[in-house]
């Protein structure tokens, strides 16, 4: 099966109470003794000891709920760019404005945001959405890791990525009172190993997945200690429900792998971005993850005018909104404004759909 990626163009990335006493102690639990697990790498030499079931369960004690929703409302948040959502004509009706990173080099831009837009988007009353997308950053190939030989992008498993998840908890963090920093952590997961969309399609496969869920938790646990606004999600490509390969931890059989970490989130997120209809993508991804909590749309586009249009419909109109908040969904982010501002008919749609199903923060 094959996925249904969208890569990025390289654009400017604009993109509650502090950690209790058990999670720090977990943070240098999953990131002390490091010494012991090296392998070389341009993007640093350390990789994350295995957690431990007990550790895992401790995480889940530590979730933050998301803020709350009433049912058949939304949450619409609206990217690529903090910048271009904060001047967008829908920003009055929006909750929350998305942005992203993609490697080491987009620090230099965020850095520049942090004492100037994030506090002035936070205290405008709208929450930030970071989406953190690494299949394009380091390289593919053979791995040594503590649950032994893996295959894939090497970036997101090394100790300069969780250095790199420190800095950007440090720029993005807001009051524990005010709006939410959402994380969407490895955007589209699945395609990091070198064979994708299954848990076993090989043994380094395996072992490749297994390592990601360590970097994933000790991410959640920087950014939960450095950041007290931060919610954490690992973030799901939304075609991973279209078929299902039980052997080999496919399709469908592939989340329950996934299963303790997203039991450990404050969220869950997925993307739908297909030129072909996304709505039974968004439909069937969210039953599946809100098994496991609430569930956002981290990022949402078609490249074909005529489908979005139909998801439009599909999605946000009629009794769509209110059973897929039933079923788990609180928030819903569109990527970008192409799509939107393709028409007047098309801005008028979102605009609708905004201001007739969506939680709106104060400008």
């Amino acid at each position: 099966m094959r996925s249904r990626r969208f890569r990025h163009l390289a654009v400017p990335l604009v993109a509650l109470v502090v950690m209790t006493a058990v999670a720090v102690v977990l943070v240098g639990q999953l990131t002390d003794g490091l010494d012991g697990n090296r392998r070389a790498s341009g993007h640093g030499t350390a990789l994350v000891p295995a957690a431990t079931g007990a550790q895992r369960e401790a995480l889940a004690d530590a979730i933050r709920p998301v803020p709350a929703t009433p049912t058949g409302k939304l949450r619409f948040g609206l990217g690529p760019a903090l910048d271009s959502a904060q001047t967008s004509t829908l920003a009055g009706d929006l909750d929350f404005y998305s942005t992203w990173f993609n490697g080491p080099n987009d620090l230099d831009f965020l850095r520049r945001w942090k004492a100037d837009l994030i506090p002035q988007v936070y205290r405008s009353g709208h929450g930030i959405h970071l989406i953190v997308w690494l299949d394009g950053t380091g390289s593919m190939g053979t791995l040594s890791t503590p649950h032994g030989q893996a295959c894939g992008r090497d970036y997101p498993l090394s100790s300069a990525f969780l250095a790199d998840a420190r800095e950007l908890a440090s720029i993005f963090a807001g009051p524990a009172d005010g709006p939410a920093l959402y994380v969407t952590l490895f955007t589209e997961f699945q395609t990091y190993p070198c064979q994708t969309n299954s848990w076993a399609a090989s043994p380094e496969t395996t072992n490749y997945y297994l390592t990601l869920k360590d970097q994933y938790l000790a991410a959640l646990q920087i950014f939960h200690a450095d950041a007290p606004n931060a919610r954490v999600s690992l973030g799901w490509g939304g075609w991973q429900q279209r078929w299902d390969d039980p052997v080999i931890g496919g399709g469908k059989s592939m989340l329950p792998y996934f299963a303790d970490v997203m039991r450990a989130s404050d969220f869950q997120s997925f993307q739908a971005m297909g030129n072909d209809p996304n709505a039974a993508d968004v439909r069937d991804m969210t039953a599946a993850l809100g098994q496991y909590g609430p569930v956002m749309l981290a990022h949402y586009k078609s490249e074909s005018q005529a489908t979005w249009e139909s998801d439009m419909h599909a999605l946000l109109s009629g009794d769509a909104v209110r059973q897929l908040s039933a079923a788990g969904l609180f928030a819903f982010s569109f990527m970008d404004q192409n799509n939107i501002n393709a028409s007047p008919d098309a801005l008028a749609l979102t605009r609708g759909a905004l201001q007739s199903h969506g939680v709106h923060s104060p400008l």
